[in-house]
């Protein structure tokens, strides 16, 4: 597992939905690449959702694992 991948995983695991930018931020500063996040995120599956506000969107996207049923 790389290191980026075995972070990512510590980071959305058991935590619900993550603000995408906080991630992102969080993974600069532990000196990651986008390149490597967005492999870490593949390779994890991550799932993606936008926010929205009534019927109007948000800049918020969430992060989050699918946990296994």
């Amino acid at each position: 597992m790389s290191k980026c991948k075995k972070w990512l995983y510590g980071k959305l695991h058991g935590q619900g939905e993550v603000l995408c930018d906080d991630v992102r931020s969080a993974a600069k500063q532990e000196g990651f690449t986008r390149a490597e996040l967005k492999a870490a995120r593949k390779a994890l599956n991550v799932k993606t959702f936008h926010q929205f506000d009534g019927e109007d969107d948000t800049q918020n996207w969430f992060w989050y694992l699918e946990e296994p049923t």
